[in-house]
């Protein structure tokens, strides 16, 4: 007896579907469905159920498997960024938002059910995979956690002497023979930076009656200068052969935390460097041909604002510090990377197909 061959749909369009008006009685579109599913599955690198490998162009489609299909949407949902949430909170401690089950079904065309008709698919059934394809073509942006590349830093230090020689030796020491320094980037880095800045350290100590003023007793400051970028050069995708847009966004804003020996970072200048960076959430993106070999930077170490704030720190009638206090400008930024697959030579199974 003939073997009867079936040729799997790779894509959306293939075979001549017709997302406008599908068949049920067509295992195309089913099967398109299974394909799409198992693309998702593999770019957030989570297995798929028994269930929906199970479905067939040889065998009808039963309830098990349309409840399977439902309940596969709602638990890869929770891998992929839901890059058209924009209702965040003022700070972005609530970002990312990932999809969850119940927001994909809120989304126009997308009110998913867990069957058809008590999985008699020819009545609704063209409804049915039309409301699915539309909510798995919102799945396409994962994050990225595993990336390889190299960090750059530079830093600088003075302790002790008057305000000029402190950050001006800090920002000489940081450009200097030995830097920058680099180290191995083995994950997705969550931040980068370039700030100077300075702690009011000491003030003149009395003299006593009599005594001769020492040349050297004068305010005395701690300065600082630190910046850190990322060279990414490879980011890990489960999609062999697959190009994929590299997604990466920067929370910007003025340094935080006190410098080093002070209590208090009585005042913070943002100052976007040489690189004009603004204040709050950007994204940059760059289409990536090959993830193993790829170039994206991520930061500027060679470009660190000059702190001009003199602090002034409480001293008692000794000379004794009661309270340091520091001043920074510069900025520092949180990051997280993701990588979109709807883009050209990216899934099969997407959105503009």
């Amino acid at each position: 007896m003939a073997l009867i061959e079936y040729e799997m749909p790779d894509s959306w369009n293939a075979k001549g579907m017709d997302w406008n008006s599908p068949d049920p009685r067509k295992a195309d579109y089913v099967m398109a469905i299974r394909q799409a599913l198992m693309e998702r599955a593999s770019a957030a690198h989570v297995s798929l159920s028994r269930d929906v490998l199970a479905i067939s162009p040889w065998k009808t489609v039963s309830l098990k498997s349309v409840e399977a299909v439902v309940k596969e949407m709602s638990r890869l949902a929770p891998y992929f960024f839901n890059d058209g949430f924009s209702e965040y909170k003022e700070d972005y401690s609530d970002f990312p938002k990932m999809w969850t089950y119940r927001d994909l079904v809120m989304e126009e065309g997308c009110g998913m059910y867990a069957f058809a008709h008590f999985g008699q698919l020819l009545e609704n059934g063209g409804e049915w995979l039309r409301t699915i394809r539309n909510a798995i073509d919102r799945l396409h942006v994962v994050k990225c956690t595993d990336a390889r590349g190299t960090t750059y830093s530079r830093s600088g230090s003075k302790h002790d002497p008057p305000f000029d020689e402190s950050i001006g030796t800090a920002m000489s020491l940081a450009f200097g023979e030995n830097m920058p320094t680099e180290s191995r980037l083995t994950s997705m880095p969550s931040d980068f930076y370039a700030w100077s800045g300075n702690t009011h350290w000491k003030c003149p100590q009395p003299v006593e009656e009599g005594e001769d003023d020492r040349e050297d007793n004068v305010d005395g400051y701690c300065g600082y200068a630190q910046s850190r970028s990322h060279r990414i050069t490879k980011v890990r995708s489960w999609l062999v052969g697959r190009e994929l847009d590299f997604r990466v966004y920067s929370l910007v804003g003025a340094p935080v935390g006190p410098v080093p020996y002070s209590q208090e970072l009585a005042t913070s200048v943002f100052d976007g460097g040489d690189g004009g960076l603004k204040e709050g959430m950007s994204e940059s993106r760059s289409h990536v041909d090959d993830p193993l070999d790829m170039d994206f930077t991520i930061g500027d170490i060679d470009s660190i604002p000059r702190n001009e704030v003199v602090p002034q720190s409480d001293f008692d009638d000794r000379g004794s510090a009661i309270h340091r206090r520091s001043a920074k400008r510069g900025y520092e930024a949180k990051v997280w990377g993701f990588l979109d697959y709807n883009c050209d030579n990216g899934f099969r199974f997407k959105e503009d197909d």
